[in-house]
């Protein structure tokens, strides 16, 4: 592996981490959004607030689901970077 084959590794890597975290951002301000047009909804459909509140602490949060998935919440607490 020569110089020019690390660069353009390390280069893609690189974008792929940036993209990676510019989508997680994304789908929290999504999640974020789509809770609150759920709660209005609720509202406007004579739920009452404390209700429409429950309810919207419930509403899936994809980013959590993936996480879950990929078991990255627990592993990175034993990963030990040097």
């Amino acid at each position: 592996m020569d110089l020019r084959d690390i660069l353009s590794c390390a280069y893609y890597f690189s974008k792929l981490s940036i993209q990676s975290l510019g989508l997680v951002a994304k789908a929290k301000y999504r999640h974020r959004r789509a809770k609150a047009t759920f709660k209005k909804t609720l509202l406007l459909r004579g739920i009452p607030s404390e209700t429409a509140d429950e309810l919207a602490k419930a509403y899936p949060n994809p980013v959590d689901e993936v996480l879950r998935l990929l078991d990255l919440r627990e592993n990175m607490s034993r990963v030990h970077w040097s």
